[in-house]
């Protein structure tokens, strides 16, 4: 004769049981949680592309990408198409339509860099054009050439940013050792140094310069400027026609007269001292 037992499950069993269900539950409803790196994607925004300097934007992204802990090559290239106006689009577009199934932000930036950035013959014209210091500092011309490198500058580079200074900062700086050190920064730092001296040198000797006295006509002594003015006077009747002051204002009527005058002979003595 068979006998069944019922075995029943004692209520920790029956607990444990219970939680496990519900924690799975919870789970279930919260949904998988999101990738780190996509995490971060929504909070990243890219400036716009910059044609003018491509470089220099990578080197912005690329920084952008790290502080966000962003790695996944996928999130990277979807971040930088974003981030291309319509003019860099339409030049990328046949990558964009089959890009590669790996590298593909590799990619897109080799494509983007030789498209827009500068060729060795252009970074060379703006080398041999710059404009000298334009009310800037030697260490911003220096680093403005430093960003359109030759491959090989040599001494021409250093050349090149010395005929852009003025003549008397050159002198200085013609056997300068930071100039076969390649040392161009400093070699600009030292620059500044010296232009500095220079307007402030220049200042102080404007300020503790005397100004020059006015030249003003010694005044006469009296004894000197009497004859002239007699001589003067003397003179004034016979500026017209040799005629004597007072022939030219009385006529026929003069009862004086100052030789040498025309009139003379008609009867009209010399006048009389006064």
């Amino acid at each position: 004769m068979l006998t069944s037992t019922l075995v029943t499950p004692d209520s920790s069993m029956l607990w444990a049981e219970d939680n496990t269900d519900s924690a799975m539950d919870a789970s279930a409803a919260a949904g998988p949680p999101p990738p780190v790196a996509a995490t971060f994607a929504v909070a990243l925004k890219l400036p716009d592309f910059w044609l003018h300097d491509p470089p220099s934007w990578f080197v912005h992204v690329e920084a952008q990408f790290a502080l966000r802990g962003i790695s996944v090559d996928d999130t990277k290239y979807h971040h930088v198409v974003a981030s291309l106006d319509p003019l860099a689009t339409r030049c990328v577009m046949t990558l964009l339509r089959d890009p590669p199934s790996q590298g593909k932000y590799a990619a897109l930036k080799e494509l983007l860099l030789r498209r827009y950035a500068l060729s060795d013959a252009e970074r060379a014209e703006k080398l041999f054009n710059l404009s000298g210091l334009v009310g800037g500092t030697a260490l911003e011309l220096m680093e403005n050439m430093l960003s359109l490198p030759l491959d090989d500058g040599g001494f021409l580079f250093a050349h090149l940013f010395l005929r852009q200074l003025p003549a008397a900062v050159r002198a200085v700086l013609a056997n300068s050792p930071l100039l076969p050190a390649k040392d161009y920064r400093s070699l600009a730092e030292e620059a500044d140094r010296i232009l500095l001296v220079s307007r402030t040198f220049g200042i102080h000797a404007l300020a503790t310069d005397p100004p020059a006295a006015p030249s003003t006509p010694t005044p006469a002594s009296p004894g000197a400027s009497a004859p002239l003015l007699t001589a003067g006077i003397a003179i004034r009747p016979h500026c017209r026609n040799s005629i004597c002051f007072y022939h030219q204002r009385f006529g026929d009527r003069a009862r004086r007269c100052l030789p040498p005058c025309a009139l003379t002979a008609q009867g009209n003595g010399p006048a009389s001292a006064p």
